[in-house]
């Protein structure tokens, strides 16, 4: 089993780099390309849905928990696609079912980075 532990973030990253991991909000900056990738994928389902996504980042602490959470976001929104679509004016210029193949291709990429080591997703997107 996996720890969410911000340490195993990166191989590269100092034990202080971790401790101050653990106690600030994430940025998507700190994704690595893997998981960065799903932000990507999500504007091409929905420019909104990225956005949204994005800044979501801010609310986890570590990627394995960003991801998690974008999981069940994106399953109550399969829920009811139309209404999603509704409230943020699209229902008439996005195709639902055309969307929720998206969101659905949208999910397996997720899974697939979850059960991916996080040593092996990838540097963070935007490392210096």
């Amino acid at each position: 089993m996996r720890s969410n532990n911000g340490m195993q973030r990166t191989a590269l990253r100092t034990a202080a780099d971790a401790e101050r991991w653990q106690q600030i909000e994430m940025d998507t900056d700190d994704l690595t390309a893997l998981a960065y990738e799903t932000i990507s994928r999500a504007g091409e389902v929905l420019d909104v849905l990225r956005a949204e996504i994005g800044a979501s980042a801010r609310e986890y602490r570590t990627e394995d928990e960003f991801l998690n959470g974008t999981m069940r976001w994106l399953d109550e929104i399969l829920d009811d696609p139309r209404e999603y679509l509704d409230s943020r004016n699209y229902l008439d210029t996005i195709d639902e079912t055309r969307f929720v193949s998206g969101v659905r291709d949208l999910k397996s990429h997720i899974q697939k980075t979850m059960t991916t080591p996080l040593t092996e997703r990838g540097d963070a997107a935007f490392e210096e």
